[in-house]
């Protein structure tokens, strides 16, 4: 997996080490708090509700834990409590696959990926037809940048950058944070890490858009960095991302996943 910046890290969820333990304590545990977006989904309608999560990992027994507080569709709060679950492996990747039984809940599946802290999670009550998806804020690390220089027609892909997005409380703007970012042709890095504030969000059925007209960056001054006609789609429920932007007289388009996509 493509290197990632220490803040694309800290800001997606965890600080990776693990919590200390007895000296006669075998177990190795870590347990940490995460922001957690969740989107709502009954028929048409999409409510979004953001919380902060108490996850516990078990590296010993290869389990997950988790209590966060959701919103429904009304808006009405409620709290999620998902008991251990075993981390199942995918085959050559650090990414594990879980699930469980959440009682009156129904049954729950999702992933993380213990080399980002990315967690992402469904579940569907039994009560009502509202579906929930639940993750923290997504990086998309495995991804392919194509950049395009329309005056000559040279494209040039890598798979050097990674997008982190992180909605406000109310899911209707976000920073997105680019590592190892290219505006350039020839595959050198300028920047280690970049970031755009407010940019538009909406929530949807199948995930999030993303756009912008024109949106400079935070940490740079001047136009170089400055991004045009950006939109962006976090469709298959979050789990892919497709997207177009203009910066620096070059054209990007972004396609990738939340995963690698065979473990999906």
């Amino acid at each position: 997996m493509k290197k990632l910046s220490f803040m694309l890290l800290s800001l997606v969820a965890v600080t990776l080490f693990t919590s200390c333990n007895k000296d006669d304590d075998p177990v190795n545990k870590q347990s940490y708090t995460s922001a957690i977006n969740c989107r709502a989904i009954n028929g048409t309608d999409v409510a979004f509700s953001q919380a902060t999560a108490q996850i516990d990992l078990n590296y010993t027994d290869m389990t997950i834990k988790f209590t966060t507080n959701y919103k429904d569709i009304d808006g009405m709060s409620h709290t999620l409590t998902a008991p251990e679950m075993k981390l199942n492996p995918s085959p050559g990747s650090t990414i594990y696959r879980f699930e469980g039984s959440l009682n009156e809940m129904g049954p729950g599946n999702g992933y993380i990926d213990l080399a980002t802290g990315m967690i992402w999670f469904t579940f569907k009550p039994q009560s009502d037809a509202t579906v929930y998806y639940l993750s923290t804020h997504l990086l998309y690390a495995y991804t392919t940048t194509t950049i395009t220089n329309p005056g000559n027609g040279f494209s040039y892909n890598h798979e050097q950058s990674a997008y982190l997005f992180v909605p406000n409380a109310r899911g209707d703007s976000c920073t997105m944070s680019i590592s190892n970012f290219t505006p350039n042709t020839s595959g050198s890095i300028e920047v280690s890490e970049i970031q755009y504030e407010r940019l538009e969000m909406t929530p949807t059925e199948g995930g999030y858009t993303i756009t912008a007209a024109q949106v400079a960056p935070k940490n740079y001054k001047g136009s170089h960095y400055t991004l045009n006609d950006l939109n962006i789609t976090l469709d298959n429920q979050g789990r892919a991302i497709n997207g177009t932007f203009k910066c620096n007289d070059l054209e990007f388009r972004l396609a990738g996943y939340l995963f690698p996509s065979s473990t999906l």
